[in-house]
C-alpha cells in the first residue's frame, strides 16, 4: 500500500520540548494534556488540507490509560479516524472536540479488533484518543483521513446490505437532540423490579432513552448472539458512562452497581454482525446475587467453597489423572483438588467431542493463578502452574456457547526431587 505522507510524523519530529508542548496543547476538557501533534505540528496536522492521511505507526498504549493525538478540521466534511493494533492487541478510540465533548467513539468497526469511525466533523481542533480494551496496553498504528483516502484497517462488511457494503462504523454520542426510544411510561423507577425492556433491530434503533427519579443501582442487557450487540450509556449530556461487548457469549450487560443518580440516560447500541436481526434491551433493578453467580457461570470469579455453588471435589490430586467431561457452552464446570505438597502441576483441557476448551486455575481465597486458550497452535488449552500445598478450583468452560460437546480434562502433578 503506497501513501503520501505530507505529515508523516517521525520519531524525531514527535519529540517536542515540555515547554513546546505544552504552548501547543488541545485541552479537550483535559483529555488532551498530554498529547501530541499527529503531523508533527499543528500546521501540518489539518486534515483538511493533508495531501494524504495523517499517520503515526507503533503508537505505545499504556496500561490503564490512552494516548492522544491532536489534528485540526479547517473545512467541515466526513473523516475516517483509526486504530489498527500490533499485532494482537485490542484498540478502542474517542474522539473529543477541543472543549471535551465526546464526538464519536468505536471499538471493533475496523475488523477484528481494530477500531475504525467515520464521522462528520466541523471545523475545529481534536482529540485523537486511543486506549486498550479493559484497560489492556498495547501499541496501534493511528490514522486521521477523509474518506477518500486508503484505511489501514479492513473495516465491516458484507452480507447484511445485499454484500460488501459498509456496516454503522463508530457510535454518535447520545445527547438530549439524539432521537431515541423512551424505555417504560415516565420515570421507570416503579418498573425495575420486573423491568424494562424492547425488542428492536440496531438498525430500527439505535438509541434508547429511559428517566431515573431516585438513586438506582440497575443492569442494562441486550440479548441476541445472532447480532452480536454493543451497547455504550450516556448521561443527559452525552458523556460516555460506561460500554460492554461480549458479557456473557456475545450478548452485553453492564452493571451500575453504584447507583445511577436522578436523571436521564442514553443507551446507544449497535451490532457487530446482522444489524438487523432482533434484540432485546432491558433495564432492570441491579441483583447483586444474582450477578456474582454469572461471574462463577461463566469462570470470571471463583465460587466460595462452602457449597453454595455446585462443584465437583476431585480429593487429593495424584501424580496423574484423566477424566471426560461434558461442558455445554460458556457455562463453566468447576472441580476442586487438593494438592498435599508444593511443587508444580500441569493442567490439560482436551477436545473430544465439539469443543473450544477453556480453563482457568483459581487458589482457595479466589484469586486467579493462571488462565488458558488455545495452546500450542490448537483449540486444546494448558496450564503448567507453580503451587504450593492447599486448596485449589479450576473452571473449565467452552470459549463459546456453539460448542455442547466432551472436554477431557487430564491433570499431572510433579514434586521437587529431594
Amino acid at each position: 500500500m503506497n501513501y503520501t505522507f505530507t505529515a508523516l510524523a517521525t520519531t524525531a519530529a514527535l519529540a517536542l520540548s515540555a515547554a513546546a508542548a505544552s504552548a501547543q496543547a488541545v485541552s479537550c476538557g483535559g483529555v488532551g494534556a498530554t498529547g501530541q501533534w499527529i503531523g508533527g505540528s499543528p500546521e501540518a496536522s489539518d486534515i483538511s488540507t493533508s495531501e494524504g492521511p495523517l499517520f503515526i505507526a507503533g503508537l505505545p498504549i499504556p496500561a490503564q490509560g490512552n494516548n492522544v493525538v491532536y489534528f485540526s478540521v479547517s473545512t467541515p466534511g466526513e473523516f475516517r479516524l483509526e486504530a489498527q493494533p500490533n499485532p494482537t492487541g485490542d484498540s478502542v478510540i474517542e474522539v473529543y472536540d477541543a472543549n471535551g465533548t465526546l464526538v464519536v467513539t468505536d471499538d471493533d468497526s475496523g475488523g477484528g479488533l481494530a477500531s475504525r469511525a467515520e464521522t462528520q466533523l466541523q471545523a475545529g481542533e481534536y482529540c485523537l484518543a486511543t486506549r486498550g480494551w479493559a484497560g489492556g496496553s498495547l501499541n496501534a498504528d493511528v490514522q486521521v483521513g477523509r474518506l477518500e483516502h486508503e484505511a489501514i484497517t479492513q473495516g465491516l462488511s458484507g452480507g447484511f446490505f445485499g454484500g460488501g457494503g459498509s456496516l454503522f462504523v463508530g457510535i454518535d454520542p447520545c445527547t438530549s437532540e439524539t432521537p431515541a426510544i423512551p424505555l417504560g411510561t415516565g420515570p421507570i423507577d416503579g418498573q425495575l423490579g420486573d423491568g424494562v425492556s424492547a425488542t428492536n433491530s440496531t438498525n430500527g434503533a439505535p438509541y434508547y432513552r429511559f428517566v431515573l427519579d431516585s438513586a438506582q443501582p440497575v443492569s442494562i442487557t441486550a440479548e441476541n448472539p445472532s447480532a452480536d450487540p454493543y451497547i455504550y450509556v450516556f448521561d443527559g449530556n452525552g458523556t460516555l458512562l460506561a460500554e460492554n461487548d461480549d458479557y456473557q457469549s456475545l450478548n452485553s450487560r453492564i452493571d451500575f452497581t453504584s447507583p445511577l443518580q436522578p436523571g436521564t440516560y442514553c443507551i446507544g447500541m449497535r451490532a457487530l454482525s446482522d444489524p438487523n436481526q432482533p434484540v432485546t434491551l432491558s433495564v432492570v433493578e441491579y441483583d447483586a446475587e444474582a450477578a456474582l453467580h454469572q461471574l462463577y457461570d461463566i469462570g470470571d470469579a471463583a465460587p466460595p467453597l462452602d457449597g453454595s455453588y455446585p462443584i465437583v471435589d476431585m480429593g487429593e490430586l495424584p501424580s496423574r489423572s484423566v477424566r471426560d467431561q461434558q461442558i455445554s457452552g460458556r457455562n463453566a464446570t468447576w472441580f476442586s483438588f487438593t494438592v498435599p505438597e508444593g511443587g508444580a502441576i500441569v493442567i490439560d483441557a482436551v477436545e473430544v467431542t465439539d469443543s473450544d476448551p477453556l480453563i482457568i486455575l483459581y487458589n482457595d481465597i479466589g484469586q486467579e493463578i493462571a488462565f488458558n486458550d488455545d495452546s500450542g497452535g490448537t483449540l486444546n488449552s494448558q496450564i503448567v502452574a507453580r503451587v504450593n500445598p492447599g486448596r485449589y478450583l479450576l473452571a473449565v468452560r467452552q470459549y463459546s456457547d456453539s460448542y455442547q460437546g466432551i472436554i477431557r480434562i487430564a491433570t499431572e502433578r510433579y514434586v521437587p526431587a529431594p
